[in-house]
């Protein structure tokens, strides 16, 4: 239940930001659910983000800013973004903080309705604490947009591991998922 309230007020905070947003995007399945918030800041996007896993009890909460570049000719439209994010993980009764460095991109050949991407971050042992050794998260999606620069749905895979610091390692989430993100 408290995940749900984050959860809740993650949301909630996002949508009383309008001015300054760019995009709000929830994707799900069976055992989990993710929320994040992007807000267009200069030339970099602010990202706040959740996942609650419910098979494994764990989730996992984001903050990133990844500077964003973009491309658009007759032939495709891209856009791509180098940055970090700080992460806060709950695994089990273990907490690992994290700061990852990585980046992320899509691609829409032909500059159609249909795109693909996807995102890495990483975070070795210098910059993991906590219970944690070392955290990575990486994902793939393939776009479908609705609503041209505006409403995408989609499908993906995404996947988050932890080393502790017992040697252990720890999938805090990992399966496909669909979603929709709405831009403003």
């Amino acid at each position: 239940m408290a995940r749900l309230q984050v959860l809740v007020a993650l949301l909630a905070a996002s949508i009383s930001g309008t001015a300054l947003a760019d995009s709000i995007d929830i994707n799900l399945n069976h055992d989990s659910i993710e929320a994040a918030y992007a807000s267009y800041w200069r030339s970099a996007d602010f990202t706040v983000g959740f996942i609650s896993n419910r098979d494994q009890d764990d989730w996992v909460a984001s903050v990133g800013l990844l500077a964003r570049g973009t491309n658009q000719s007759r032939t495709s439209r891209s856009d791509v973004g180098l940055g970090g994010k700080a992460y806060v993980v709950s695994v089990g009764n273990r907490n690992v903080y994290a700061l990852g460095l990585g980046g992320a991109g899509r691609i829409f050949p032909g500059n159609g309705s249909i795109g693909i991407g996807g995102y890495a971050f990483y975070a070795p042992d210098i910059v993991t604490g906590g219970k944690g050794k070392s955290f990575w998260e990486a994902g793939a999606h393939v776009d479908f947009e609705v609503v041209k620069n505006t409403a995408d749905i989609y499908i993906g895979y995404r996947k988050l591991r932890a080393e502790l610091n017992d040697g252990s390692h720890v999938t805090v989430d990992s399966g496909g998922h669909v979603g929709v993100r709405i831009s403003f």
